[in-house]
């Protein structure tokens, strides 16, 4: 499979804390993808109601008072099948916890991880299902 053309993509990423969201916007910036940040699900939820167009969605888990889990299943209830993949990331392993909708790809990464994982798992998620 050819890899998906990271200029080609529109990333929604999602972090409560400032530091680590600005990193992964540099970073993912860096390499060539289009990047859109929210500081909460909130903000994230406003974005996409402005019908603002992401390919993935990066998505932290631990965040306060919406947590990433919660704030994809209200992303879920306003674009239905639209909801684009959602990578999540957490510094603990709650992949069991992740919300599954019926033909929605998502993917889960563990904190620490390297830039290059977390592109590589971007471009898995958004590539065409063959």
């Amino acid at each position: 499979m050819t890899p998906f053309p990271a200029s080609a993509l529109q990333l929604l990423v999602v972090d409560d804390d400032r530091q680590i969201l600005d990193l992964l916007e540099l970073s993912l910036s860096l390499q060539g993808f289009s990047v859109t940040t929210a500081i909460s699900g909130d903000e994230a939820l406003k974005l996409v109601r402005q019908r603002q167009p992401f390919d993935v969605i990066v998505m932290d888990v631990l965040m306060a008072p919406l947590d990433g889990f919660e704030t994809v299943k209200c992303l879920h209830d306003i674009l239905g099948e639209a909801l684009p993949p959602v990578v999540y990331l957490s510094g603990l392993n709650r992949e069991e916890d992740v919300p599954h909708f019926p033909g929605h790809r998502c993917a889960f990464l563990v904190k620490p991880f390297r830039p290059a994982q977390l592109a590589a798992l971007i471009r898995e998620q958004a590539a065409p299902e063959s």
